[in-house]
């Protein structure tokens, strides 16, 4: 069964972690141990106070948690057919607005400022490597799993069109992050290591045997450090190769029949009646798919979300079925 993750920790990795050059941020750019930690600092700069949020309701908890974590309030918005926002479903007043970039599907931001012009935007690029940075705060993930499936980071980029008071306020967050010392590298190194072999191909039915379907715990504390020295390392070597793997993805999207897919390919998406049934299908051939975000109004509504507020993401999360774009059909 080809796993339905890219976890991967190769050898030439596994140097690269250890003695790679590692990657000098730029301005106005944060390296994180996750998407959400930027999130995080977003909120906490830009709202000190506290305030209502838009968040996707077809999404993953994570979301909503970290809104939960900055002092705010989360406020589901809805999705089209194509999962982008669906800007009516936007409120005039928010305070702030996630907008994210679902399976790498690029947003009209325009649009949503023009619906929302006083909300602070943060734009979670977390399945959209590759898409630009078009918030007041964009964040990126190249967690295991992701695209870069590199380790666990993300990066936090802060327009520098925001007034400086918040941008001290990100530099003193940022300043107050626990950094990682040699012991937690050396965890972090053999942690990668061993869930990387789970995820081989030949180890991964017994993943799959042990696996559990119990809902997470959606209102965990986020853990917040900086990015391991390690994963910047890796981080670094991978760059060169962005356009490159992006046109590889792509090209493995369009070989998926009835298939839809955003800017980088992250995943292809399947519209269908009955996707459990087409998860068979796929896993005759030794593809195992997936239903992404199948509990997410579940999910929500552990955080206030009332039944009908949504109606598509509703719809959505028993017709989709996602397929990872370096699988090969």
């Amino acid at each position: 069964m080809k796993p339905r993750l890219d976890i991967q920790f190769p050898l030439h990795r596994q140097i690269q972690f250890c003695c790679g050059k590692e990657y000098e941020p730029r301005e106005g750019e944060y390296l994180l141990n996750h998407a959400r930690t930027g999130i995080v600092m977003a909120l906490r700069a830009a709202l000190p106070n506290g305030g209502r949020v838009g968040v996707v309701a077809y999404n993953c908890h994570t979301v909503a948690n970290a809104v939960v974590n900055a002092g705010c309030g989360p406020f589901f918005v809805d999705v089209t057919e194509d999962l982008r926002i669906d800007v009516e479903s936007v409120p005039v007043d928010l305070d702030a607005i996630v907008v994210t970039n679902l399976f790498g599907i690029r947003n009209d931001v325009g649009a949503i400022r023009k619906r929302s012009p006083g909300a602070v935007v943060i734009v979670d690029n977390a399945h959209g490597y590759g898409l630009p940075a078009e918030g007041d705060f964009t964040v990126y993930s190249i967690n295991q799993g992701k695209f870069p499936a590199l380790g666990p980071g993300g990066i936090l980029i802060v327009s520098q069109k925001f007034p400086t008071i918040i941008q001290k306020s990100v530099e003193e967050q940022y300043a107050a992050l626990p950094s990682n010392g040699k012991l937690a590298q050396i965890k972090l190194f053999f942690s990668m290591l061993i869930k990387a072999i789970a995820y081989s191909p030949c180890f991964y039915w017994l993943v799959m045997k042990l696996k559990k379907s119990a809902n997470p715990d959606v209102h965990e504390s986020v853990s917040m450090k900086r990015m391991a020295p390690g994963v910047r390392r890796l981080y670094q070597a991978w760059l060169p190769k962005v356009e490159s793997e992006i046109a590889k993805q792509r090209q493995n999207a369009a070989q998926i029949d009835g298939a839809f897919y955003g800017d980088n390919a992250f995943m292809a998406i399947v519209k269908c009646d009955d996707p459990e049934e087409l998860k068979k299908e796929y896993a005759k051939k030794g593809i195992e798919t997936e239903t992404h975000f199948k509990h997410c109004i579940e999910w929500a509504e552990q955080f206030g979300y009332k039944r009908g507020d949504c109606p598509k993401a509703e719809e959505l999360t028993s017709k989709l079925l996602m397929i990872l774009s370096y699988t090969r059909i």
